[in-house]
């Protein structure tokens, strides 16, 4: 009998003590207040603040908010069990992203009660205004000698309002509502320093471009086609060296094609005879063209000039191929005539399977086929986040922390 009556009361005591151990609090748990009401600071879900000192925080921070931009949150937990309130008051800053992103001007306010601590966490753009020492000061002076006497409210009501004098002098004022600075001087300097190593590769290769230019002239001088293809092989580099170099990029880049043209247009002499040579029109030439050689000019592929002896009649067909042209090779016929003629959706892709797709390749001489299969991937679906690392609710603005602020207990 005694020891059925030992029972009962051991359990009735573990029945009592039960309701009475803090509810441990994580970051993503802690109550988001400004998600329902952005009029709401306080997240005290125990209700250790009273109705009165609540009301006259949220009427204080949204006072911060309206005049200076400063975004700022009160927190009263019971437990966060065995995590640092520092570290804890850090993430949480973060997590809800407390303060403009442009200037960092966020204020955390955080008591954890079964650890008798609480912090004052500041966002990089408060550190001058809110140095260490003097968030030191307002946990000594204001919130520990309430807190020790039960006084939660008051202590946490005097402490924001006293912070609120501080950040509201007119200098300080000036400071918090200015957006940071486009660049700092270290910013400038390396802006700076990469402009002039800018300038400096930019005369460097266009430098290598002319010398490369000029040399191919000096060694296929006195054989213009061999000059023309080499400049012509080396376009497209001196086009992409004018797009980032633009202003001795296309001096070279106009330079090269004036030649192109002059070697292309330098008079031919005989190889048979000695004797001069004329080009043949666009509408004669066509006649001293193969099947193949004609499809090709046709479609702008390859353009092909025909010279013709003045005394005995030889002919001579050079070709000028356009480095800019859609088509390739055909891997039957050899001509440059090949080309993508559609690319089509087979099987739509969707979230949970693959699709299929096929490109078709025509030769526009001999007409060969190519079918090539392709797979379109699945579509990613945007996973939906919560709260973390940014904005909540339409209330804050995405602030960082650098662990500015103090700690102090009761």
């Amino acid at each position: 009998m005694k020891r059925v009556f030992c029972y009962t009361i051991a359990l009735f005591m573990l029945l009592v003590a039960l309701p009475l151990q803090a509810i441990e609090y994580t970051v993503e748990s802690v109550p988001n207040v400004q998600v329902a009401d952005r009029t709401q600071y306080v997240s005290d879900p125990d209700g250790y603040i009273d109705s009165a000192s609540r009301t006259h925080i949220n009427t204080l921070l949204a006072q911060l908010r309206d005049s200076n931009s400063v975004e700022a949150a009160v927190v009263i937990l019971p437990s966060i069990g065995y995590e640092d309130i520092d570290n804890f008051a850090t993430e949480l800053f973060t997590h809800w992203g407390i303060g403009k992103a442009s200037n960092d001007n966020g204020l955390l306010f955080i008591a954890v009660m079964d650890q008798r601590q609480i912090v004052i966490r500041t966002g990089y753009g408060l550190e001058g205004v809110l140095p260490d020492i003097l968030c030191s000061r307002i946990i000594r002076q204001y919130i520990t000698p309430a807190f020790r006497e039960g006084a939660y409210g008051k202590g946490m009501s005097d402490a924001v309002e006293h912070t609120l004098h501080i950040i509201m002098t007119p200098e300080a004022s000036a400071e918090l509502m200015a957006e940071e600075p486009l660049f700092d001087e270290e910013d400038k300097a390396i802006l700076l320093s990469m402009l002039y190593t800018y300038l400096i590769l930019s005369v460097i290769i266009s430098l290598l471009l002319t010398i490369r230019i000029n040399r191919t002239i000096r060694q296929h001088g006195n054989a213009p086609y061999e000059c023309y293809k080499e400049l012509n092989s080396n376009n497209i580099t001196i086009l992409v060296v004018a797009i980032f170099f633009p202003v001795w990029g296309w001096i070279n880049y106009m330079w090269c094609r004036r030649v192109m043209k002059q070697m292309r247009n330098k008079p031919r002499t005989c190889e048979k005879c000695g004797t001069a040579m004329h080009r043949l029109s666009e509408v004669d030439d066509n006649q001293y063209l193969t099947g193949k050689e004609d499809a090709e000019e046709r479609i702008g592929s390859v353009d092909y000039d025909v010279w013709m002896c003045n005394n005995c009649n030889n002919t001579e067909v050079f070709r000028f191929d356009n480095i800019y042209t859609e088509y390739s090779e055909c891997p039957h016929c050899h001509a440059k005539t090949f080309s993508m003629t559609r690319d089509h959706i087979i099987l739509p892709a969707t979230t949970i399977s693959p699709g299929k797709g096929e490109k078709v390749y025509t030769c526009q001489y001999c007409h060969l086929r190519k079918s090539i299969p392709y797979i379109i991937p699945i579509i990613a679906v945007p996973k939906s986040g919560g709260n973390g690392g940014g904005s909540f609710g339409g209330g804050f603005g995405g602030g960082m922390t650098g662990g500015g602020g103090a700690r102090g207990g009761w």
